[in-house]
C-alpha cells in the first residue's frame, strides 16, 4: 500500500460525535456552542473543538487539524 492510500484509509476511519450545547449565563444568554469530537481509534486522537457557534466550521476546524496531525505523524 502506498503513503497515500494509507492516510485516506485513516481519514475514511473517523468517527464523529457531538457534546451537549454548552449554554452560558449573562450577556452571551442565548449563544449555545456545538462542539464536536473527532475520534480516530487507529491512531489514538481525539479532537474536541467547539470554538465556533456554528457545527460545520468546528467540524471543519477539527478535521484540518486531524489532518496537520496525521502529516505530522507519517513523515
Amino acid at each position: 500500500m502506498d503513503i497515500t492510500e494509507v492516510k485516506q484509509q485513516i481519514k475514511n476511519n473517523v468517527k464523529w460525535d457531538s457534546e451537549r450545547p454548552k449554554v452560558t449565563g449573562g450577556q452571551s444568554c442565548g449563544m449555545p456552542l456545538y462542539p464536536v469530537v473527532l475520534i480516530s481509534e487507529e491512531l489514538d486522537i481525539k479532537i474536541t473543538i467547539g470554538y465556533h457557534r456554528s457545527q460545520f466550521k468546528n467540524k471543519e476546524l477539527a478535521f484540518t487539524l486531524f489532518e496537520l496531525a496525521l502529516d505530522e505523524l507519517v513523515q
